[in-house]
């Protein structure tokens, strides 16, 4: 993960994000996932942390 941090236009456009309602954002373009597809969802192989 970039751990820069981010530019003042960034967080600009962040913080209108945040100030819209969930029905104000368009997700028109993003296809729905279904119980089907959840289905084959799988949790990421992650490590745990060494002690």
């Amino acid at each position: 993960m970039d751990k820069r941090p981010l530019t003042d236009e960034q967080l600009a456009e962040l913080r209108a994000l945040d100030a819209l309602t969930d029905k104000e954002i368009n997700t028109s373009d993003i296809p729905e996932i279904g119980d089907d597809r959840w289905r084959l969802a799988r949790k990421a192989n992650l490590r745990k942390p060494a002690k």
